[in-house]
């Protein structure tokens, strides 16, 4: 049966819509309420999330030059969050459909910006497998101050001294009773066979979680500031790079 509705308008006119359209805008508006009785103001896209370069497999990419570190690359949607206000944005500049699924996480966010964590580039975890579900896993801090522009190694010292419970998943541990804010692994890239096996040992950890909950890793330059930008969502940033196991 078909959930399409037909809405008459005030000149005279139809409007065609789904129940679902119609409660994705009431959920809309309801979250804009919210934020207006604790006094907060729904900002602003700031920026798009950072996209990576695609390097290709990492056993068949030269080592990296300088200072790197390398992250787990989840399997879920990337979201950028305005930490006061629990507003999300998908990786396309769009406001996320399901933030309602990641409440309690924002709810932890929100007290986080007490502390000076404003914008949040996060994993949202949610449907593409059963581990996790409604669990952020914050991969990065974004400034505010256009002036102020820390290197990776500046905000991973920030995220860590929020005391923000690091993921276990890249251990191969599902932890069903996960809290659902966590903060990613960062392994730093001086050796690059270390590399490779925390690289491999992501695969391994599929095996034991019993899914595809991560693609390969993401590289990020020690030095490279967050490359906040608002001009197209599919704009790469050279300081990060992708290595995906199917290339």
């Amino acid at each position: 049966m078909s959930d399409r509705m037909v809405i008459p308008m005030p000149d005279g006119g139809r409007c065609i819509t789904t129940r679902a359209v119609l409660e994705r805008a009431a959920r809309a508006l309801a979250e804009k309420a919210a934020a207006r009785e604790r006094g907060e103001e729904v900002p602003s896209l700031l920026t798009y999330p950072a996209r990576p370069i695609q390097g290709g497999r990492l056993e068949l990419a030269p080592p990296k030059r300088g200072l790197w570190f390398a992250e787990p690359k989840y399997n879920g949607w990337r979201a950028l969050v305005h930490c006061p206000s629990g507003t999300m944005w998908n990786r396309h500049g769009a406001r996320l459909t399901i933030a309602h699924c990641f409440a309690e996480a924002l709810d932890g966010l929100r007290d986080l910006s007490e502390e000076g964590f404003l914008w949040a580039d996060c994993e949202a975890l949610e449907r593409r497998h059963d581990v996790a579900r409604g669990t952020l896993i914050v991969l990065d801090a974004i400034s505010a101050d256009p002036k102020f522009t820390p290197t990776y190694a500046e905000r991973r010292a920030f995220l860590e001294s929020l005391r923000i419970p690091q993921e276990r998943f890249s251990s191969g541990i599902n932890a069903a009773d996960a809290r659902p804010l966590l903060l990613t692994t960062s392994v730093p890239a001086c050796d690059h066979n270390a590399v490779l096996e925390f690289y491999f040992g992501l695969k391994a950890a599929n095996r034991r979680l019993g899914c595809e909950f991560f693609e390969g890793v993401v590289m990020k330059l020690g030095s490279a500031a967050y490359p906040v930008q608002s001009r197209s969502s599919t704009e790469e940033c050279r300081a990060l790079v992708k290595h995906k196991w199917g290339g």
